[in-house]
């Protein structure tokens, strides 16, 4: 219960911080994705069913500043904690490299489905659209995260619970 309140909270804090800070540290038009990365956490840490609801929860929130495709970040974010969460147990996600790998491979999927799924894009595009963001913002997102995990690290080794 406790940490499902955490989760809550913490994600409102990313999503607050996606919309307002990051976009001022973006490299050619490519943002890291901390919602993202906070539900592929979710999924390492808690299992692929709190994966899956705070992945919809935040993606509804995120589908409210683009209406017209509602619902679409809602299924790509649930999605992709659902099948990080799910495939949790396959690998042994303690070291950072593996999880920086996992991340990688979520922000790729989580970007696929979305340019496919997305009614703006044609679909021939999406091959371009991959190479030209998709693999930019899965490199971004996850060298992110290893800059998040190591604040992390050090405060645990400094401020220890």
């Amino acid at each position: 219960m406790l940490s499902a309140v955490r989760h809550a909270l913490l994600l409102c804090l990313a999503f607050v911080l996606q919309t307002t800070w990051i976009p001022h540290i973006q490299i050619a038009g490519i943002v890291p994705d901390l919602v993202l990365l906070l539900v592929v956490f979710i999924a390492l840490t808690s299992g692929h069913l709190q994966a899956t609801i705070f992945g919809f929860a935040i993606g509804l929130c995120q589908d409210t500043f683009a209406p017209t495709e509602l619902g679409l970040n809602a299924l790509i974010n649930a999605v992709a904690g659902f099948g990080v969460g799910v495939t949790r147990g396959r690998f042994v996600a303690n070291a950072i490299q593996v999880r920086l790998t996992i991340l990688t491979v979520a922000v790729l999927v989580h970007d696929l489905g979305y340019y496919v799924l997305h009614s703006n894009f044609p679909i021939l595009d999406v091959p371009y659209l991959m190479f030209r963001f998709g693999l930019g913002h899965a490199v971004y997102t996850a060298a992110f995260g290893f800059v998040v995990a190591g604040f992390l690290r050090l405060r645990r080794e400094l401020i220890p619970v």
